[in-house]
């Protein structure tokens, strides 16, 4: 039974979740890849676009899998999902710096996070017996999604992939605990805030955006301690994507509704 959408998820949509599914993992390889090679000033801001395909991939994931039921499982599979994606992004960096093979930390990454998703749903499904036709697939994406975000945005701060950077300026500065939770919100928190008979796959992918972009803009501030300008390019183009992307939800949500009304300010006195 669906309480946010049809049964299916994807069939009530007005975007392909492959496509969706195509953005988030090679948009958001490439993204990170490139940043390798676009120098302190670019590449970082690069890296963060591709944390943002990742969580809109990510969040439409959500929305298919959770679709199944009253949405109640939004915040247990986003933050299982997210322990996933951190554990995925380091253990893919030091496999990378055990092999001596610095391009080989994204990827390894990423498959890292797509086997222990997929155990995930096996268990999941065929132990506990949760009957999601989709909990497999949507997991895995999720997981997925989950690293290339941790990553993305832990390049962004880092300003590299490789491992010694990000834990210097990550892990030992304590902003992994903050990007998890960062992460976690900006993919789960869409479905959730659309969550209802009426939710609609775009409207609900404009919420993901803006999420996506002000973690775009927290990211910003935090790679202020890695030094140069790279941080302000980040923080301006995730504000001006999420003043364009929060605009646009508003509106889609206002079209959408019955009707609406300006109820006012909380009240100065305690009653």
């Amino acid at each position: 039974m669906s309480a946010g959408g049809s049964a299916d998820g994807a069939a009530a949509g007005a975007v392909s979740s492959t496509m969706l599914l195509a953005l988030g993992i090679v948009g958001g390889l490439i993204c990170i890849y490139l940043s390798g090679f676009l120098g302190d000033l670019i590449g970082p801001v690069i890296a963060a676009i591709g944390a943002v395909l990742a969580i809109i991939w990510g969040s439409d994931a959500i929305r298919r899998v959770a679709s199944y039921g009253l949405g109640t499982g939004v915040p247990s599979i986003g933050y299982m999902s997210l322990s996933v994606g951190v554990i995925s992004a380091l253990a893919g960096l030091s496999l990378a710096t055990v092999f001596k093979i610095g391009l080989l930390g994204p990827i390894a990454g990423f498959v890292v996070a797509v086997i222990i998703g997929a155990i995930i749903a096996i268990v999941a499904t065929k132990i506990v017996g949760m009957k999601i036709p989709i909990m497999l697939q949507c997991t895995v994406e999720i997981a997925g999604a989950a690293m290339l975000s941790i990553l993305g945005f832990s390049v962004a701060i880092a300003g590299s992939y490789d491992m010694m950077a990000i834990y210097e300026h990550v892990v030992a500065t304590g902003f992994i605990a903050v990007l998890f939770i960062m992460c976690t919100m900006a993919i789960q928190h869409p479905f959730n805030a659309c969550l209802g008979p009426n939710e609609d796959q775009v409207r609900t992918l404009k919420c993901a955006a803006s999420t996506a972009f002000l973690s775009m803009t927290l990211t910003g501030l935090m790679s202020v301690t890695t030094g140069g300008l790279g941080w302000f390019i980040v923080f301006i183009v995730g504000l001006i994507g999420w003043i364009v992307s929060f605009r646009a939800f508003v509106l889609a949500s206002c079209n959408d509704a019955a009707s609406t009304r300006w109820a006012g300010l909380w009240p100065n006195v305690e009653e």
